[in-house]
């Protein structure tokens, strides 16, 4: 019946979610107008229930001062020299006083919600609870709120509160998608039909920034209307974060699905080419600015990215936390402090990369006896300016001085090195090289440039003098002692060497209509000039052109196509061409048609992007993002809910229920009408999520950490063993197994209650290493090895593990229902074999070319062509 699933990687962004403790100083009011005494500024820390005043241009803590009681999540705003700080928990707002470090409580009755954050005017004091949509005002000086509370929706964006330069509040209707405000005490509204937009604030005037439409809108601060519009180049389903210069009408978008950053003036309309900061799928945050340099975090790495505005150029990365946090940015005087509001960990990132770390406190505070309670500033360990690790002279982020010890249940890094812009150049170029590791840790290394020169840090930059083929070596000791070594090779050419185009890069290589298909390429000589154009066969002039280094382009129409590249430096040029295939993305299958599965739907004939077969049902994926399903809707299995009309980046269709996972990391599940446990996604596996699979009665799902979490009426398949909660990079869900693919090629299963199937779970010798795919189903196994066979394990009463000799290499994709498995070749060729009772092993000869991807069902397949 059902299958699955074959090792789908899907590069999702996590949502944006309240954090626990929020410090106002991105978009906005408070970004412009606060200034606090000279580079100090209050961060919070929620585990000690404190604020501590921390001064940026030494690393000193000035004082701490107790605001609430440990373990309490804070959200912190700031007003001229004082912190406004609100206790999510009961809901007390307090003002902290930099001059005296006195606190002073307020009697205002705040929503006590975790949703709770503070915004700040010089006049007024706004709590707002993003939960139930509420706001009191409090007045900044007595403390004392006017008594009412007023209701904006019954849900807000908890990423786009913001304040305007004429103090109005202004934020999104998490529900409606209206664009709300207050003005004078008194609630405003707009529709803006803004489901996935953010808010921001430029010189004072609100920005909307939505990517279904493609638009960033400057809106007039009194009406809301739309005043200019700038197109970013967005998508729908895209995951964004955004900020507004306070000083020039621009507006900073950080892209999570495609990890990059997109800067849009207003003055003039225009938009920059995006400039690559994180991988694609990365929990990107709020943009922060200082100097004409934006500095974006990365939630997912720890890492936080700076860019020259200027010329849109990656000055540096750093790794400010040694694995995923959801850091604070805090721009004030024009420093960057970071801040771990959860853990001991903060620090100021200069924007040459330089890090300062900071230890907030020297020791957690004892009691629980009130507000008020500070330590002598004086127990602060000496700090010095650093770059990023070097575990020998200050420790790291979220240490408190002592030196790591090895933790035996810790994988051992693994290291490699990124060349900025790339391994080529000629003589004189600058490269920079950082060594990374997985997981992350921090620790500088000592580089050898392989032509007599040495270098150290976690980032290094280099010329080299000499053409030639160079091997460059980084050492790096981290805390346990253990030495790690990564090596790279470098190519320099002689100077004045022609630029060199070394290769054209079309993702996907197999696009279909209506998808968005990034394009680049690789090139040696640092071009000045590049010059793209994308011509359909048959057609003289281009249907598209791109000066950029890359570019996106969504081919409409199914067909041959030329993607060309010319690249110039000085007088000199390059060209190179690629031929590129657009399909149609069309759903076809044979076999069995019950409850009418094989009734393609004309929605699914162009532009699908996958596609998933259930026991009696199926499901397409669109290249916009959205979901259409088809057959038997006995349980409500193909009653799409809205949720998934986009933004879905995966699908996958079990015995009688469905699954979607959106590009947020969020997963939504239909179907299963009656089925015990199974109808409610539950909350383990509705975020940070990066693959799905539909079993028979369960659901499974891979997060990002590399755990599995499963849900459902089978308790035997629920229940994950330990070997699946770390490490696993793909899964599937079978009929009464589960299979889970390790990060070193093995593969682990496990059963339901049922029991008596151990030969689908038991894996054999072959299949624990080596292993890219797997895919489960009835009490049979398969994995795809890296060399392009299959193997198969279990129950053989169909012949479903019989694996043929023309799936004994050559192969890229695997499926398997109850009876019968499929195989997807390089060529585009469909394999099958096992039970044959209606046809759906006897593969149509057109499918002996030209597939995209299979899908095997009960007795049924479907192809994507």
């Amino acid at each position: 019946m059902i299958r699955r699933r074959t090792r789908a990687f899907v590069a999702v962004a996590a949502a944006a979610s309240v954090t626990a403790a929020v410090l106002v100083a991105g978009p906005g009011y408070d970004a412009a107008r606060v200034r606090m005494s000279s580079g100090a500024v209050w961060l919070a820390s929620s585990g000690t229930g404190e604020v501590s005043l921390v001064d940026g241009t030494t690393g000193e803590v000035r004082g701490h001062t107790r605001v609430a009681a440990p373990g309490t999540a804070l959200s912190v705003a700031r007003l001229g020299s004082a912190a406004f700080v609100a206790n999510r928990k009961t809901g007390q707002l307090s003002r902290v006083d930099s001059a005296t470090e006195q606190v002073s409580p307020s009697g205002a009755d705040l929503p006590a919600s975790d949703g709770l954050v503070v915004k700040t005017t010089p006049d007024v004091v706004h709590g707002i609870d993003v939960r139930s949509g509420t706001v009191v005002s409090v007045d900044p000086h007595t403390l004392r709120s006017s008594g009412d509370r007023t209701r904006l929706a019954e849900r807000l964006q908890p990423d786009s509160v913001v304040v305007d330069g004429g103090g109005r509040l202004w934020a999104i209707d998490a529900d409606t998608g209206d664009l709300v405000w207050l003005a004078d005490g008194k609630r405003r509204s707009r529709p803006a039909e803004a489901g996935n937009s953010r808010l921001t604030v430029t010189t004072g005037r609100p920005v909307l920034v939505d990517p279904e439409r493609d638009v960033a809108e400057l809106l007039h601060p009194g009406t809301g209307v739309v005043a200019g519009t700038v197109r970013p180049g967005l998508d729908a389903g895209d995951v964004v974060a955004v900020s507004g210069s306070a000083d020039r009408s621009r507006v900073l978008i950080a892209n999570s699905t495609r990890g990059e950053l997109v800067v849009c003036a207003f003055d003039p309309r225009s938009c920059t080419a995006p400039v690559k900061v994180a991988a694609e799928g990365a929990d990107l945050g709020t943009p922060v600015e200082v100097d004409d340099h934006a500095v974006v975090p990365d939630y997912s790495t720890g890492e936080a990215t700076v860019v020259d505005l200027a010329d849109g150029s990656v000055v540096s990365q750093r790794l400010l936390f040694a694995g995923p946090v959801r850091f604070e940015l805090v721009v004030h005087d024009n420093l960057v402090f970071f801040n771990d509001p959860n853990s001991n960990a903060a620090g100021v990132l200069k924007l040459t990369g330089d890090v300062m770390t900071i230890t907030k406190h020297a020791e957690a505070p004892t009691g629980d006896d009130g507000v008020g309670q500070q330590t002598d500033p004086r127990a602060q360990q000496a700090q010095q300016e650093t770059k990023i690790g070097q575990p020998e002279r200050t420790p790291a982020p979220g240490l408190t001085g002592q030196p790591a010890l090895p933790d035996s249940s810790t994988p051992e890094p693994k290291a490699s090195i990124v060349v900025t812009p790339g391994n080529r150049g000629a003589v004189g170029d600058e490269f920079e090289l950082t060594m990374t590791f997985l997981p992350a840790v921090i620790a500088d290394a000592d580089w050898q440039f392989g032509d007599g020169t040495t270098g150290r840090g976690a980032t290094v930059r280099h010329r080299w003098q000499q053409a030639g083929e160079h091997t460059v070596e980084a050492v790096a000791t981290l805390g346990s002692g253990q030495r790690v070594t990564a090596r790279t090779t470098i190519v320099v050419d002689p100077a004045g060497t022609p630029p060199q185009i070394t290769g054209l890069s079309v993702q996907r290589p197999k696009p279909v209509v209506g998808e968005l298909v990034r394009i680049s390429a690789g090139t040696s000589g640092r071009p000045d000039m590049w010059a793209w154009t994308v011509t359909r066969a048959g057609r003289n002039r281009p249907e598209a052109t791109a000066g950029t280094a890359e570019f996106s382009h969504r081919f409409t129409t199914a067909g041959q196509y030329t993607v060309s590249l010319t690249i110039t430096r000085g007088t000199t040029t390059a060209t190179s061409s690629q031929e590129v295939t657009v399909a149609r993305g069309a759903v076809e299958g044979w076999g069995r048609n019950r409850s009418g599965v094989l009734d393609i739907p004309p929605a699914a004939t162009s532009g699908v992007i996958a596609v998933a077969a259930g026991d009696a049902h199926a499901l397409a994926l669109k290249a916009d993002g959205s979901v259409i399903a088809w057959g038997d809707n006995s349980w409500g299995q193909v009653e799409v809910p809205p949720e998934a009309s986009s933004g879905v980046v995966a699908i996958d269709a079990g015995q009688a229920h469905s699954l979607a996972l959106k590009a947020d990391g969020t997963v939504i599940g239909w179907g299963g009408k009656g089925v015990k446990d199974l109808e409610v996604v539950p909350p383990a596996a509705r975020s940070d999520v990066i693959a799905i699979s539909a079993g028979f009665d369960f659901g499974l799902v891979l997060k990002k950490d590399g755990s599995v979490v499963s849900w459902g009426a089978s308790p035997g398949n629920v229940e994950v063993p330990p070997a699946a909660r770390s490490d696993v990079i793909a899964i599937s869900a079978g009929f009464l197994h589960c299979l889970a693919l390790k990060a070193d090629g093995s593969v682990i299963g496990w059963e339901g209650d049922e029991g008596g199937h151990e030969s689908a779970t038991t894996t054999p010798p072959e299949a624990r290493a080596g292993v890219v795919a797997v895919a489960a189903n009835g009490w049979s196994s398969l994995a795809l090895k890296s060399d392009g066979s299959v193997i198969g394990w279990g129950d053989n009463d169909w012949n479903q593990i019989s694996i043929p000799q023309e799936a004994k290499s050559g192969v890229i994709a695997i499926d398997t229902s109850l009876t019968h498995s499929v195989a997807l070749k390089s060529n585009g060729t469909v394999l099958a074999w096992g039970a044959n009772d209606f046809a759906q092993t006897a593969v149509p000869p057109q499918y002996n070319s030209g597939v995209l991807s299979v899908s095997a069902g009960k007795q049924y397949n479907l192809v994507l062509v």
